[in-house]
């Protein structure tokens, strides 16, 4: 996929402080991706089972990581995420995860390690959104 969106890492009861805090990433939250399609139109989709952790030190992210389960692929279209988690895709039966780990936050960046069908792969994510809000936290990446 060309386009991976990690869309609304909400975790519960965050709050505003310069304080280091660790948070595991909630059912309650969003792994969500949007991919151009013959450049006509875009299709989105998200995982339904993922789990991941966040930390923020000083009221910046300092770690992220996370697991997604590629077979609970979702695209509102049945033979599409079939074909996804097909072997020419995802794998899903071989490959049952993808796994980011971040290496570094810098200029906006979230630079990390992408690991589809056992295959490393460096990325920049582009951070549209990191914001702290009373109990909420809202974070948007884009690759």
């Amino acid at each position: 996929m060309k386009k991976f969106l990690v869309s609304a890492l909400a975790a519960a009861a965050l709050f505003g402080t310069a304080n280091a805090a660790d948070f595991e990433v909630s059912e309650t939250s969003k792994v969500a991706f949007s991919v151009k399609h013959l450049k006509l139109m875009t299709v989105d989709g998200s995982f339904g089972k993922f789990s991941g952790k966040i930390s923020y030190d000083a009221g910046k992210l300092s770690a992220l990581e996370g697991s997604v389960d590629v077979a609970s692929v979702n695209t509102q279209n049945g033979k599409r995420d079939d074909h996804l988690r097909a072997n020419d895709i995802f794998d899903a039966a071989k490959y049952a995860t993808m796994t980011f780990k971040m290496s570094e936050f810098k200029d906006g960046k979230i630079i990390g390690t992408l690991n589809v069908k056992g295959k490393d792969h460096q990325v920049a994510l582009d951070a549209k959104s990191a914001k702290m809000l009373a109990n909420q936290s809202s974070l948007q990446l884009a690759w």
